[in-house]
């Protein structure tokens, strides 16, 4: 099991906050909820020379969205943050779903080389 960035375990085995870990979370929930996208994340964290939570001098866009999707955040951005951004997430978003759950593009491209049916 991989601990989250921004906790520790304690020797009881329990997560404990580690507090300039949780300043970072704190700041990539705040600066994805003002517009900022994943890669505009990215850049800031790079910019204030922020390693990633492998130690690489810059964060992958993945990385970023998985942090902002993990419930465990919960406890350092508070409900309202962390709620705040999955419904930003599922704005932003270009993929609709058809009545039986099936994610596709909202927006369907036709080919004008293929006979229509």
């Amino acid at each position: 099991m991989r601990i989250p960035y921004g906790f520790h375990l304690t020797s009881t085995g329990a997560f404990e906050i580690t507090e300039n870990e949780a300043e970072v979370v704190q700041m990539i929930f705040d600066y994805y909820l003002a517009g900022a996208s994943l890669g505009k994340v990215v850049d800031m964290l790079y910019a204030k020379q922020i390693s990633s939570p492998t130690g690489k001098a810059k964060w992958t866009r993945a990385a970023i969205d998985h942090l902002l999707s993990n419930s465990k955040y919960i406890a350092i951005v508070g409900l309202e943050s962390y709620m705040s951004v999955q419904f930003e997430k599922s704005a932003r978003c270009n993929i609709d779903y058809d009545k039986a759950g099936t994610p596709r593009k909202e927006t369907r491209y036709v080919s004008p080389t293929m006979p229509q049916m």
